[in-house]
């Protein structure tokens, strides 16, 4: 979970949006509510951005959705984090992978990191 505060700084460097970060798996690895892919406390499901930059939901097909800095920020988290897979509906952005209810997030998978 190291590279949240690491790609946040490296997004605060191109782009003075903030994303929201919610819904960090339990390590213990239980499955909680409708949230069953956070199994093992390294997943984490970020909101995608706003061309209007408000800290408000968006889905992928609405007009106030913009995909470019949401394919920036998933890149970032690629290119700088363990990511192992990304779940999210807009397939517009190079491997994400489609998964029922990630229309208004994307969804983290990390890979541990020992030290």
């Amino acid at each position: 979970m190291m590279a949240l505060p690491y790609v946040e700084r490296e997004w605060q460097a191109i782009d003075d949006r903030q994303f929201g970060i919610g819904n960090i798996s339990l390590a213990n690895g239980t499955a909680y509510g409708e949230h069953s892919t956070h199994k093992s406390g390294l997943e984490v499901d970020i909101r995608p951005l706003r061309r209007d930059g408000l800290q408000l939901p968006v889905y992928w097909y609405d007009k106030d959705y913009d995909q470019a800095a949401t394919a920036k920020l998933i890149a970032l988290f690629r290119a700088h984090a363990s990511v192992r897979r990304v779940l999210f509906n807009d397939t517009g952005i190079p491997f994400v992978t489609p998964f029922k209810n990630h229309d208004h997030h994307f969804h983290l998978e990390l890979r541990a990191c020992l030290i």
